[in-house]
C-alpha cells in the first residue's frame, strides 16, 4: 500500500490536473501566490511542487514574473509514446502468463472498464487510463519499473491538455474499448492479441492528433 501523499505531492497532481483540464493552456504564467490560494495550501508545499514541475519540464520558472506552462512538441509526445510501448508491452509480456483469474477480476472493476457514464472531462477519463495502466503493470511485481511508467503517464497530461481536448469527445479510449479488449485476450491466454490491443490503446493518443492537428 502506497503512503499518504505529502502536501507537495497532492499540490504537484492538483497542478498536473489543472494543466490536462486546460486551466492553465501553454505558455500560461501561475504565479505561487496564486496556486497557494487557489489549493488553500500554505507556501512551501506549493513552491516545492512548482519546483518539480519545473524540474519535470512542465514548468519553466521565469524570475520575478511566475511560473510558464510549457508547450510540449509533438516529437516529445512521440518518443514519450514509444518509451510507453516498449516498457508496458515488454511488462505483460513478462506478466502475462502469471496472470490469474483474480487479477482479471481486479482489472474489470476498474472504473475505466465499468463506468460508462457520458463524462467527458479529459481529466477524469485520464485517470482512469492511468489507473488501468499502472495497476496492469503492478501485476508484473516490478515498483521500479511500475514507477517509471506512472511518471511517464503523469508527463502524458500535458500532450493530452494540449493536443487532445478537441478529439476526447469521439475517442473509444474515453470509454475504455482497448482497455475491455486487453482483458479478454488475456482472459482467452491470448498474449500476442493482448499486446496489439494495448498498443493500439498507447498509439490511439497519436492518431487522435494526427487526425485533429495534421489533416
Amino acid at each position: 500500500m502506497k503512503a499518504k501523499k505529502t502536501l507537495k505531492e497532492t499540490a504537484v497532481e492538483w497542478l498536473y490536473h489543472d494543466i490536462e483540464e486546460g486551466i492553465y493552456k501553454p505558455n500560461a504564467i501561475v504565479t505561487e501566490g496564486e496556486i497557494v490560494e487557489r489549493y488553500a495550501m500554505s507556501k512551501s508545499p506549493v513552491r516545492e511542487a512548482l519546483i518539480e514541475l519545473c524540474k519535470d519540464g512542465v514548468l519553466k520558472s521565469i524570475p520575478r514574473v511566475g511560473y510558464q506552462v510549457v508547450q510540449i512538441s509533438i516529437k516529445e509526445i512521440l518518443d514519450l509514446l514509444e518509451v510507453r510501448i516498449d516498457l508496458e508491452t515488454a511488462n505483460l509480456k513478462r506478466t502475462a502468463p502469471k496472470i490469474t483469474e483474480e487479477d482479471l477480476r481486479m482489472l474489470r472493476s476498474l472504473e475505466t472498464i465499468t463506468n460508462n457514464t457520458e463524462s467527458r472531462k479529459v481529466a477524469v477519463n485520464w485517470d482512469r487510463n492511468t489507473d488501468f495502466h499502472i495497476k496492469l503493470c503492478e501485476l508484473g511485481g516490478n515498483a521500479y519499473l511500475c514507477d517509471t511508467i506512472e511518471r511517464a503517464l503523469l508527463k502524458s497530461r500535458q500532450y493530452v491538455a494540449q493536443y487532445f481536448h478537441n478529439a476526447w469527445n469521439k475517442n473509444v479510449e474515453s470509454n475504455g474499448y482497448f482497455h475491455r479488449a486487453v482483458i479478454d485476450a488475456l482472459e482467452e491466454q491470448d498474449v500476442e492479441r493482448a499486446l496489439l490491443m494495448l498498443q493500439k490503446d498507447i498509439l490511439n493518443v497519436r492518431e487522435q492528433i494526427q487526425e485533429n492537428y495534421f489533416l
